[in-house]
């Protein structure tokens, strides 16, 4: 019976890369979004390329919502064998550190933490007793080297990242994997564009470097983080 990826997040990017890299390993793949519409040209993508995708809607603000779209995944394919989390926050909702107030702070961590508190939860009581499985998640480098432009996602993803080490070091026992990928640099590659208005110094990363840099940690499990991309 094939395994199950399912990506909390996805998109045209690096969940659409990191979906065809797990996918031509034989995994089935699962994507969860709030936007439907726009997974089904992913879903496209993949099944052209043979991948078994499926597309779920969520809303990880809503906390019933993610639970029951990670369940509806667990009755379509019967477990989740890979959970992968990267929803990103919109531009909008960054502030400077001056500018966070209790309800920018609220949202962020909601976005970020408390919404894969949530999908962990859903999913670990199978990993668990199978004694198996890999929890992934995808931030940037700013939840190790913080700026003052986006500090309400740093200081969400901060905490993002001390969870993901920590519940590594608890669930490694249980033979369950939790493994960081924190991006340093503006992804690049085919349907994402150019670098837009960023700085032309900025360094860039493409997204196949990223999907194979999730792929090596669930498959070699060796470190709990990494931050790719960054000088």
């Amino acid at each position: 019976m094939a395994q199950t990826l399912a990506i909390i997040g996805a998109g045209p990017g690096v969940g659409l890369a990191i979906a065809e890299k797990f996918g031509l390993q034989g995994y089935n793949v699962a994507l969860l979004s709030r936007n439907t519409q726009k997974l089904a040209p992913l879903q496209s993508k993949l099944q052209a390329k043979g991948i078994e995708a499926g597309i779920f809607r969520v809303d990880i603000l809503d906390r019933d919502s993610l639970t029951q779209a990670l369940n509806q995944v667990i009755d379509a394919y019967g477990s989740i064998d890979v959970l992968e989390f990267s929803p990103s926050p919109a531009w909008q909702t960054l502030r400077t550190p001056r500018n966070i107030d209790v309800e920018n702070g609220q949202y962020h961590l909601d976005f970020q933490v408390l919404s894969a508190i949530t999908a962990v939860q859903t999913v670990l009581p199978q990993m668990v007793e199978r004694q198996a499985g890999s929890i992934l998640f995808t931030t940037a480098s700013a939840a190790q080297r913080p700026n003052v432009a986006t500090a309400s996602f740093g200081v969400a993803a901060g905490a993002l990242l001390n969870y993901a080490r920590l519940l590594h070091e608890d669930l490694r026992q249980d033979h369950i994997y939790v493994g960081i990928v924190s991006i340093g640099a503006i992804v690049v590659g085919e349907g994402l564009g150019s670098k837009g208005d960023f700085p032309a110094h900025m360094p860039t990363i493409h997204v196949d470097e990223v999907a194979q840099t999730h792929w090596n940690l669930h498959t070699k499990r060796e470190v709990v983080e990494i931050i790719i991309g960054a000088n």
